[in-house]
């Protein structure tokens, strides 16, 4: 599926006094935006040129409304990518907003390095990355040769980009013509052809259609939880209500084949897929994966029995490190680390003090809600609101604050009173602690520190450089993985 994103980027050109750029519209596009044909929400492409250097400025937007629980939640995901007419990156600017939470990032190309400054709710974050060694196509060089490709009859295309919401990498995109149709493109009819699309960040495969000279009239992508579906309209039709929101909250539970035990130490289950695709679940924490030859996962939980970290993350520096989304040096969640160990003695253990942090984080986040969307450590110390992320993000910025490096983590939940007998697993995140050389999960929106019925499909160091493209890695199995009890101690 197309990465849709939005934002105003203001251009200044100087010489003796500052002068407003003048951009002239080049493209013009909306779309609807669907979940399994329910509309979701709108998306709007624009192209720009600048009427003195040619320099162009690519922006996308999306807007969608979704449901989790009842409670309706907008979310718009915004980008500008402004290049030179030969291909040259010069900036980019993204923005996610979602029920008041904001995260804006910003990218200033230099010759070998790449500038990058992120926000969200606290002071900005600013690094410095080196650019990737790799030759790679800006987006108005992407179509360019997209165009030319189609123009000579290619069947297949394989290029390199960078897209805003993953990070500052290199994505392979793998290109691979299905075939063409005659159909009707804003009234007029114009042969339509189909792309198979797929890159090596996001485990997901689309397709995109486009006319012959290069306009993309739509594209759909199966996740997990439903077909997502771009198709081009008027603005009129693509701002048109939603009148029947999407849920994705409820409709993503999965209820197991018996319910679990509430004082078990430890449970087998096996994970499979509803699409009999392979399962890759990763082996961290307290959570053991072991591939079936059948595609399906063996999964251990035991409380008893965390992983031993390797020799990389034990090194790895984004575990402690300050990012817009976990910011262990911010004030606010310093104040909140120090008010939670304030009470444990000077030698207390790096266990004792972990622990003492998640209590903490339980009690702090005082209203618990659906009303807030992914917020930063630095924006729930402040809020203390919000539901599992908040929980997760603002207990690894306290454990940063202490020292102690943490890390993220998406996957499911067992929920014993929701869903009849057995109960449900929902989609959930938590936190892990380095401790003592391995990985502790703790979860705070919990009343206990952990529990068996805990389902890891990712971790994240939660660094602005990776977090996009680490949650990406969700969408091939959410509202795709079922759920099988064998045993449990």
């Amino acid at each position: 599926m197309k990465l849709i994103h939005k934002i105003t980027l203001l251009v200044t050109l100087f010489c003796t006094a500052t002068v407003l750029a003048d951009w002239t519209t080049t493209e013009d596009n909306w779309y609807s935006v669907s979940i399994d044909g329910a509309k979701a929400g709108w998306a709007h492409e624009i192209v720009e040129v600048e009427s003195e250097t040619n320099t162009i400025k690519s922006t996308k937007v999306q807007n969608m409304t979704l449901s989790r629980g009842g409670m309706e939640i907008s979310i718009s995901v915004s980008s500008s990518f402004v290049e030179s007419s030969d291909g040259k990156p010069i900036s980019v600017n993204s923005k996610q907003e979602a029920m008041g939470t904001v995260r804006e990032t910003n990218w200033e190309f230099g010759d070998e390095e790449l500038k990058m400054t992120t926000a969200a709710g606290g002071v900005p974050i600013v690094k410095t990355v080196p650019l990737p060694k790799e030759k790679w196509l800006t987006p108005q060089s992407v179509k360019r040769m997209f165009i030319q490709k189609m123009a000579v009859g290619t069947n297949a295309i394989t290029y390199q980009t960078m897209a805003p919401e993953l990070g500052p990498t290199v994505i392979t995109v793998v290109m691979t013509k299905k075939g063409e149709k005659k159909q009707d493109v804003l009234g007029t009819e114009k042969m339509v052809i189909a792309w198979e699309t797929v890159n090596n960040r996001m485990p997901v495969v689309g397709t995109e259609f486009y006319t012959q000279a290069g306009l993309s009239v739509g594209s759909v992508m199966n996740a997990g939880f439903g077909a997502i579906e771009t198709a081009i309209m008027s603005k009129f039709d693509a701002l048109s209500p939603v009148n029947e929101v999407p849920e994705m909250m409820v409709s993503l539970f999965v209820v197991p084949n018996k319910p679990i035990p509430t004082d078990a130490s430890k449970l087998t289950m096996r994970i499979k897929t509803k699409d009999d695709t392979k399962v890759d679940l990763p082996s961290v924490g307290m959570q053991k994966a072991t591939s079936n030859e059948d595609g399906s996962t063996t999964l251990v939980v035991d409380l008893e029995a965390p992983i031993r970290a390797t020799k990389e993350e034990l090194i790895d520096e984004k575990y402690l490190g300050a990012s817009a989304i976990c910011d262990g040096t911010d004030n606010a969640v310093i104040a909140v680390a120090t008010e939670a160990l304030v009470a444990l003695p000077v030698d207390a253990s790096v266990n004792a003090k972990a622990l003492a942090l998640r209590s903490k984080i339980h009690e702090y986040i005082d209203e618990k809600n659906m009303s807030t969307a992914f917020g930063s450590a630095s924006q729930t110390a402040r809020s203390k609101e919000g539901d599992c992320s908040e929980h997760a993000v603002l207990l690894c910025g306290v454990l940063r604050a202490a020292g102690i490096p943490s890390r993220g983590v998406m996957g499911m939940v067992y929920v014993p009173s929701i869903g009849g007998p057995n109960g449900v697993f929902g989609w959930h995140m938590w936190s892990q602690a380095l401790i003592d050389g391995k990985w502790v999960d703790l979860d705070a929106t919990l009343k206990t520190p952990y529990s068996v019925g805990h389902i890891a499909t990712i971790t994240s160091s939660l660094s602005d450089e990776d977090f996009g493209a680490e949650m990406a890695g969700i969408i091939a199995t959410i509202g795709n993985l079922e759920v099988e009890i064998i045993d449990n101690e």
